[in-house]
């Protein structure tokens, strides 16, 4: 259990999930994490469920080792200003704020600032699912560990250049929505083939996670498993070549693509 303490400005639905899995994976003691928020029951209800510390004001949760910057986008102009002259020098500021760049908070925190700017994990209930990170010059490996410590706790991290944010967003947050998206219409072709509901659920779910581990454990190309499963003639080669008839695989791209263009369009 790491021992530097960790002040949350903003207890919203984002932070919340991060404290939960932080202080369920025991990588930080509830007691050093620090929770500021001006809805003074938001910050009590995070006190009950987590036992996280209470702060009476913003500087309180500012004064951590670790700061997580987690309000609205649209409000960073308002509340950085008000927390930045509670940062001690060795402080490392983080950023979940979508949009938002380094650049811009360097502005308001100074040029010796360390930040670090953190598009967080979509899927922190199940401990998967990727969280991106990127550091300014000021923040060195050893200073971002803390901060690395506490993404693990929600899934994996991912370094990335800060130029490719945006497009993290569109394809790797996004990206449950894609595959739920054919899920659902996998279960109901389940429904359409005279399959229950709860049984097309079923199977859609299990042959979803056994794909993807058998592909994390071979380390193959997707193409390369479909190759084994496609025999001449048969059953599998006849349902790949009708989604090639319907061009499935363009209409994902071209649905990765157009989400790219809206996020970096919202930036």
């Amino acid at each position: 259990m790491r021992q530097e303490t960790i002040g949350f400005i903003g207890g919203g639905n984002m932070a919340e999930g991060i404290i939960k899995g932080v202080v369920a994976d025991k990588a930080f003691a509830p007691e050093n994490i620090h929770v500021y928020d001006i809805l003074p029951q938001r910050m009590d209800l995070l006190h009950e469920r987590y036992g996280t510390a209470v702060c009476t004001d913003a500087a309180a949760a500012a004064a951590a080792d670790v700061v997580v910057f987690a309000v609205r986008p649209q409000d960073v102009d308002t509340v950085c200003p008000q927390v930045a002259p509670y940062l001690k020098e060795t402080s490392v500021f983080v950023s979940i704020c979508a949009g938002v760049t380094m650049a811009k908070f360097a502005g308001y925190l100074g040029e010796k600032a360390k930040i670090v700017r953190v598009m967080p994990n979509t899927l922190t209930e199940t401990h998967h699912g990727y969280s991106a990170v990127c550091r300014n010059g000021n923040t060195s490996a050893e200073d971002a560990a803390p901060v690395t410590a506490m993404l693990e706790a929600i899934g994996q991290v991912m370094e990335i250049n800060e130029s490719a944010f945006d497009t993290f967003t569109a394809y790797s947050c996004t990206g449950p929505a894609y595959l739920l998206y054919l899920m659902g219409a996998l279960t109901d072709a389940g429904v359409r083939s005279g399959f229950s509901r709860a049984q097309s659920r079923a199977m859609t779910i299990e042959n979803m996670i056994g794909t993807a581990m058998k592909l994390e454990q071979t380390g193959l190309h997707p193409g390369v498993i479909l190759d084994t499963m496609t025999s001449p003639a048969g059953v599998g080669i006849e349902a790949i070549c009708t989604m090639k008839k319907h061009g499935v695989s363009g209409a994902v791209m071209d649905s990765v693509e157009q989400a790219v263009k809206k996020a970096n369009s919202l930036g």
